[in-house]
């Protein structure tokens, strides 16, 4: 008996020891002890009990798209994620003084944690680490009441669909000319109520500083926050289609501007969606001193099965003291998913917004066994910028000589999903200009993106 009490004790000592990461070893060992004879079933019952109840005062380790710390009750929790994308750009335009050359570059690198503390306060802290380090998002949400949210610090606004979908997640390599500064606001730092009072149906009103990422408001006396409101509604999420998506939304903005300090942090000026040719940019004439900036924009997603449609129109009018300008910009997309997976498993409605997020391939991408080919999505769309307002020597906002006041861009693009952490992205993209009045320029750019990028 004594001889069988010497390897109890040692096992039971190494199970009151090993962290909870090493759980299963130990059990294993306990059963081997019981399968050899050297514990009684009911001895090794026994160990195992108290190994589980340890194991639950300590919490868990959770591997799944990420990694994530669970406390021992359930109720807080950690996620570790981050993200890079290394892209690879071509142009036809090299010898434009306003043209990017063809380069690689690490488009983005974000590294962060994000999660809860006792079941309601949520929290996020990212930074940037691609061309210069800085803070991305940094903000606690108090979810208390889903029908009405919290969120404090520097966030994502819900305006755009295209905006509100990660950058991991859109149909092409960059966002579309929706997504311009003085028409989309990104991330800003503010307040944010949201929430969802009925499934499928989320809005969100905002204040924030009006000057983009990082940036704080001004001094003037005609300056003001930005007033920013959203709402959408999934009709295939409140009506439970299967397999649909039928998603619809608003949006709104209000700042009354410093000009001299939006023209420092924000500028008015597009590039292509490819980032390449800078062909707008705007300046408030010497007679400017006042501008209200108002937004208004909406938004449509369509999907059923591994088909999908998705288009937004937004309109911005800068009215100065001496003029009254727009700039009006819009996209439509098309996207077939060739391998059958289903969009509406990736479409998400949340209280700040609904969204389309992570695909997961019916088969991972696996050569060894030469089944897994991941999926594969074809995409195509178009994009139109019309800043036709904003012409040489205009009154209020006026644009240089050689810069384009006008847009379309029309793309085509193929993305192989290895997995749901892994994409590799092919886009062509081809812009032609319009001018404004006494402006010359090159006429059209012809350019290729390439993409690998990898998140968990």
């Amino acid at each position: 008996m004594k001889y069988k009490l010497i390897p109890a004790l040692v096992a039971s000592m190494f199970a009151a020891q090993t962290p909870a990461v090493y759980a299963d070893a130990t059990q294993d060992l306990i059963d081997a002890l019981v399968t050899k004879g050297v514990l009684t079933e009911d001895e090794g019952a026994l160990l195992g009990k108290g190994r589980k109840a340890e194991k639950k005062s300590e919490g868990t380790v959770k591997k799944g798209s990420g990694f994530e710390l669970v406390s021992p009750d359930g109720k807080s929790n950690m996620k570790f994620a981050g993200r890079v994308q290394l892209d690879w750009r071509d142009f036809d335009m090299d010898t434009d003084s306003n043209q990017d050359p063809n380069n690689f570059d690490i488009r983005r690198a974000y590294l962060g944690v994000s999660g809860k503390y006792n079941e309601f306060i949520g929290y996020k802290l990212v930074g940037s680490f691609d061309s210069s380090t800085k803070l991305d998002e940094a903000y606690i949400n108090l979810g208390y009441f889903k029908p009405a949210q919290l969120t404090f610090g520097q966030f994502k606004t819900s305006m755009s669909l295209e905006e509100r979908t990660s950058s991991r997640f859109l149909n092409f390599t960059e966002r579309s000319y929706v997504n311009n500064a003085s028409i989309t606001e990104g991330k800003d730092k503010g307040i944010m109520l949201h929430g969802t009072p009925t499934k499928g149906f989320n809005y969100s009103l905002a204040v924030v500083n009006g000057y983009g990422q990082n940036n704080d408001t001004a001094d003037g006396e005609d300056d003001s926050f930005a007033y920013i409101a959203h709402a959408d509604v999934d009709l295939a999420t409140m009506n439970k289609w299967k397999g649909k998506v039928f998603h619809v939304g608003v949006n709104a903005k209000m700042h009354d501007i410093d000009v001299s300090q939006y023209m420092s942090k924000v500028d008015i000026k597009q590039a292509t969606i490819a980032k390449g040719y800078d062909f707008f940019d705007a300046a408030a004439n010497a007679g400017v001193t006042e501008t209200d900036i108002r937004t208004f924009g909406a938004e449509l997603a369509f999907a059923s099965g591994p088909w999908k449609v998705q288009a937004e129109y937004a309109s911005t009018n800068f009215d100065s003291n001496l003029d009254d300008q727009n700039i009006d910009a819009g996209y439509i997309e098309a996207a077939w998913l060739v391998t059958g997976e289903n969009y509406s498993d990736s479409y998400k409605s949340k209280s700040m917004g609904g969204k389309f997020d992570r695909i997961k391939p019916n088969s991972n991408f696996n050569p060894e066994n030469g089944k897994g080919i991941g999926a594969w999505e074809i995409a195509v769309g178009a994009s139109r910028f019309d800043a036709s307002d904003f012409v040489v020597a205009s009154a209020g906002y006026d644009i240089g000589a050689g810069h384009a006041n006008e847009a379309t861009s029309y793309r085509a693009g193929v993305k192989w999903i290895l997995d749901p952490n892994t994409r590799i992205l092919l886009n062509y993209i081809k812009t032609d200009f319009d001018y404004g009045t006494g402006s010359t320029g090159d006429s059209d750019e012809n350019a290729i993106n390439f993409r690998t990028q990898f998140d968990f």
